[in-house]
């Protein structure tokens, strides 16, 4: 379900192509909100047609404003994209992402209804530049059913159209919320009805985590193919499966220096390697000391 947001006064725009029940509000945040919160800048619910074409040369691209991270949610219709020297077309059902400070375009060829928000703040860019990574590339995704993006996205309008702009941290859990729903959903959402394997995955990993663990160990007790396997695995997780492995015997190695007399050179096979060069070398460059130093100071 999604909040009606044809109930409440609406701005009539003179933008080419965005009829006049579509709406469009600003927020500028506050210093705080710049340095620690997601935050944003301007919003919009649009109704367009064929005539509607915004690019990079307009006078509102350079406003800075705009100039920050875009996603645009489509309700019914399509809308054409040209971002990153890629051409791309979101379907309905489908959100938008990107980078206005580089080179773009978005239009239509048709009606359309669009929810829009620009976006900045706290670590923006490494979002984006991970659920870009994390899908392929591509900046046209699929909201699993149960990520709430749409309703989120309403509620944010909706917030700016009643002028809240005070209540800062609320938009930015929002736009939290929307990151992490867009950085875990497969872009067909297909690891939804992959998630027991994955589930089992995980299982097997913590029981045999002191063997050999391969991708291809790991998919065949899973009955996937390797690359069908990682592919599903970091998009139900955020890891690859050789990372989740890392941090998993790390955490088990931490364990033991704090809770047992072994050596080092004898947790570092119990916990899956082979030499304890590779796992002080290891230890040291996920957690910044050595295990030696970290069962003296246990962080």
């Amino acid at each position: 379900m999604f909040l009606d947001l044809e109930g409440a006064t609406m701005k009539v725009l003179s933008e080419a192509g965005v009829l006049e029940r579509s709406e469009r509000f600003f927020s500028t945040p506050s210093a705080m909100a710049r340095h620690l919160f997601f935050y944003v800048t301007r919003c919009g619910h649009y109704y367009c047609d064929a005539r509607y074409d915004f690019n990079e040369n307009s006078e509102v691209s350079r406003l800075e404003s705009h100039r920050n991270f875009f996603m645009e949610y489509v309700r019914k219709g399509r809308m054409f994209f040209e971002a990153d020297g890629d051409k791309f077309t979101a379907e309905a059902g489908q959100i938008a992402l990107i980078d206005c400070r580089r080179p773009h375009r978005f239009y239509a060829k048709g009606d359309a209804e669009v929810l829009w928000i620009h976006f900045d703040g706290a670590n923006a860019r490494d979002f984006f530049d991970q659920i870009v990574a994390f899908h392929g590339g591509k900046h046209a995704l699929c909201p699993s059913p149960g990520s709430g993006v749409e309703r989120l996205l309403a509620e944010i309008i909706t917030g700016l159209r009643g002028g809240e702009p005070l209540y800062e941290v609320d938009y930015s859990r929002k736009i939290y919320d929307i990151l992490c729903g867009l950085l875990f959903s497969g872009s067909s959402g297909e690891h939804k009805a992959d998630k027991g394997p994955i589930t089992d995955a995980l299982r097997f990993i913590s029981d045999h985590l002191h063997e050999n663990l391969s991708v291809e160990r790991i998919s065949e007790e899973v009955s996937l193919s390797p690359a069908h396997f990682s592919r599903q695995f970091r998009g139900a997780t955020g890891f690859s499966p050789h990372e989740y492995i890392v941090l998993r015997r790390i955490d088990e190695a931490k364990g033991l220096l704090h809770g047992s007399r072994l050596s080092v050179k004898e947790i570092a096979y119990q916990v899956g390697y082979h030499s304890e060069v590779n796992f002080i070398n290891s230890f040291t460059e996920k957690v910044g000391v050595t295990p030696t130093s970290f069962r003296k100071n246990p962080m």
